[in-house]
């Protein structure tokens, strides 16, 4: 798969020194969270990114030829354990997640337009819990993974009126079912 990268970004990828970053959009129950890997806020495209410095980690992010389904993680540590439950209380399964590879220039500026790394959903998180901080990974999905899901749908006349009431198409698939149809050769 091609991947498009702005002038800018090529530009800075080719010189001597690289300044890459990786920017995070996590959507919660009551808010979207902007954050970057870097040390200090940063804005780019409307948004302010904060700064997670060393306490936020991003797992493996796989690429490859072949269409598949993989996931990863993203995690902060350095949490208040007070604060466990209203963080829990606020993550929302389901919930889109983009990751961007970004170019920086030396006053933090982003270059160019990001790359768009992982788009997916949030899965479940997993804690890890001390005396003295929390930290919260959320596993991300990808959003391939729903084409391995069974879907609930039926094709009867019942399921397609939860959707569409006036609709009649199927009323007639369930008498088939029972009819024998002789063709003649």
């Amino acid at each position: 798969m091609p991947r498009d990268i702005s002038s800018p970004v090529l530009a800075a990828i080719t010189s001597n020194l690289v300044r890459p970053g990786l920017l995070a959009d996590i959507e919660f129950h009551s808010q979207t969270v902007h954050c970057w890997s870097g040390p200090c806020p940063v804005a780019w495209n409307g948004n302010t990114y904060t700064g997670t410095g060393s306490f936020g980690k991003i797992g493996t992010i796989a690429g490859g030829t072949t269409v598949s389904a993989s996931g990863t993680s993203i995690a902060l540590s350095g949490i208040d354990p007070v604060l466990m439950g209203e963080c829990l209380a606020d993550i929302q399964l389901g919930a889109p997640v983009t990751l961007w590879l970004a170019c920086f220039d030396q006053n933090l500026n982003v270059l160019g337009t990001p790359y768009a790394l992982f788009v997916g959903t949030v899965d479940q998180p997993v804690l890890d819990i001390s005396l003295e901080e929390l930290a919260i990974t959320l596993k991300l999905e990808n959003r391939l993974v729903n084409l391995q899901r069974a879907t609930l749908r039926r094709y009867t006349a019942n399921d397609q009126n939860l959707y569409y009431p006036t609709d009649c198409a199927f009323n007639w698939v369930e008498i088939l079912s029972d009819q024998a149809l002789l063709f003649a050769p």
